[in-house]
C-alpha cells in the first residue's frame, strides 16, 4: 500500500515538474517574443541612433521605416484629421483601405480618418494616437493623453505656428519631408514625348499657368512674350482661354489638360525657396512636356536626370533663353534629348528619395513617424 502512495505522489510530482517546466518554458518564449526581442534586435541588428537620428538618404529612410515596422510588432497608429481644408476635398479621396480599416499599402496598422475636435468628449479623439492638421491650427487645448502627438501638414511656403510635435513639409529639414509628388514616378515613363513635329510654323510653343502675381513673374513674364509668345492662363497675364477640349475637368486636370497641348512649360513657382518644387515642375513630367524652370536652388540635385529640364539661370539674358526654345522647337533630336531619361531603367537617389518621401506617400510615411516616436519611447524607458 505505501509502494503505492510511492508510486502516485513520484507521478504527481513528476506530472507537477513538467507542467512547470512547459509553463517556464512558454512564458519565457512568450516574453521573448514580446520583450525582449527589440532589445536582441538593438543589440545584433541595429542602432539606437538609426531611430533617433533623422536620415539623409534614401536608404537611411528606409532602414527606419523598416526598423519600425518590425518594433511596432504590429501595434496600430491612430490618426484623426481635425483640419482638413484642401486636403479633406482631394488627397482623402485616393486613399484606400483594408478590410480592418487601416490604410492600405502601408506596413504600419494605420487608422486615418477626418474628425472635428468640437466630438473631442463622444469620439475616440482623446484617446487617438496623433491630431493631423493642415495649413491652421485645429487643436483641443490640452492633449486627450501624455503620449498624443499634434501634426501640423503644410506644403506653403508661410510658417504655421503652433503646439506641434510633428511636421511634415516640402522642408527636408522637416519631421516627415514631404514632395508634392503625388504619383508614381515609374508612370511617367510610359508617358510619350510631346510630338514637336506636329506644331504648325509660328505655333505657340510654350504655356504658363498661374493665379498669384509675384514680382518675378511681374517683370519677367512680358520679358520672354517680347521674343515669343506665351500661352498664359489663369489670372497672371491671361490671353489665351480654357481650351474647350479641357474645360469641363476639375482645376488640377484643366491645367494638365491645356499644358499637355505644349511642348514646353514655364514651372515658375512663387520663391526660390530651398526644397520648394510644386506640382508645377512635377505634374510636366507626366504629361510629356519639358519644364522651364524658375525655382529653389538645389532643384537640379533631385531631378530625375540632369537633362530633364531647362533652367532660366543657366541663360545671360531672357531672348538667349528664347532662341533656345525655338532651336529645340526646330530640332526634334535635340528636343528629344530632354525626355532621354524616360529609357533609364535607375533614378538618381535624391529623386528616388524625393518620390519615396512624397505627398503621395505622405499618410503611410506619417504613420510609421508616429510609430517610431513610440518605438523609441518603449526602447528608452526600459
Amino acid at each position: 500500500m505505501e509502494a503505492i502512495k510511492a508510486m502516485k505522489s513520484t507521478r504527481i510530482y513528476i506530472l507537477c515538474a513538467v507542467t512547470l517546466f512547459l509553463f517556464s518554458n512558454f512564458f519565457i518564449i512568450r516574453t521573448h517574443r514580446i520583450k525582449d526581442y527589440p532589445v536582441e534586435m538593438l543589440e545584433k541588428n541595429y542602432t539606437l541612433d538609426e531611430l533617433t537620428i533623422k536620415p539623409e538618404s534614401l536608404t537611411g529612410w528606409k532602414r527606419r521605416h523598416y526598423l519600425t515596422r518590425n518594433l511596432n510588432q504590429n501595434q496600430e497608429v491612430r490618426i484623426y484629421i481635425t483640419k482638413g481644408d484642401w486636403y479633406t476635398e482631394q488627397d482623402m479621396k485616393r486613399l484606400k483601405y483594408k478590410y480592418d480599416g487601416t490604410l492600405a499599402n502601408c506596413d504600419i496598422p494605420c487608422v486615418w480618418k477626418k474628425d472635428n475636435w468640437i466630438n473631442w468628449i463622444f469620439r475616440g479623439l482623446k484617446t487617438a494616437d496623433a491630431l493631423f492638421c493642415v495649413n491652421s491650427p485645429n487643436l483641443p487645448k490640452q492633449k486627450g493623453w501624455e503620449g498624443q502627438k499634434f501634426i501640423e501638414y503644410s506644403l506653403e511656403i508661410s510658417y504655421i505656428p503652433g503646439p506641434f510635435d510633428i511636421f511634415v513639409t516640402f522642408k527636408e529639414t522637416s519631421d516627415v519631408p514631404t514632395s508634392y509628388i503625388q504619383m508614381d514616378p515609374n508612370e511617367w515613363r510610359k508617358k510619350p514625348p510631346f510630338n514637336i513635329t506636329s506644331l504648325s510654323p509660328n505655333s505657340t510653343f510654350i504655356s504658363f499657368v498661374a493665379s498669384h502675381l509675384t514680382e518675378f513673374r511681374k517683370t519677367w513674364i512680358p520679358t520672354l512674350q517680347a521674343h515669343i509668345p506665351v500661352a498664359s492662363y489663369g489670372t497672371v497675364y491671361k490671353n489665351t482661354p480654357w481650351d474647350s477640349e479641357c474645360k469641363d475637368f476639375s482645376w488640377s486636370n484643366l491645367k494638365n489638360c491645356v499644358i499637355s497641348k505644349y511642348p514646353f512649360y514655364l514651372a515658375i513657382e512663387n520663391s526660390q525657396v530651398q526644397d520648394y518644387s510644386t506640382e508645377k515642375l512635377w505634374d510636366t513630367f507626366n504629361l510629356g512636356v519639358v519644364p522651364v524652370v524658375w525655382g529653389a536652388p538645389n532643384t537640379r540635385s533631385y531631378l530625375p536626370h540632369p537633362k530633364s529640364a531647362i533652367f532660366i539661370e543657366d541663360f545671360p539674358n531672357v531672348e538667349s533663353l528664347a532662341n533656345y526654345l525655338k532651336y529645340l522647337v526646330g530640332n526634334e533630336t535635340a528636343y528629344l534629348e530632354y525626355h532621354q531619361w524616360r529609357t533609364m531603367k535607375t533614378w538618381p537617389e535624391e529623386f528616388e528619395k524625393k518620390a519615396y518621401m512624397s505627398r503621395g506617400n505622405m499618410e503611410c510615411n506619417v504613420c510609421q513617424e508616429v510609430a517610431r516616436l513610440r518605438v523609441v519611447k518603449n526602447l528608452t524607458d526600459v
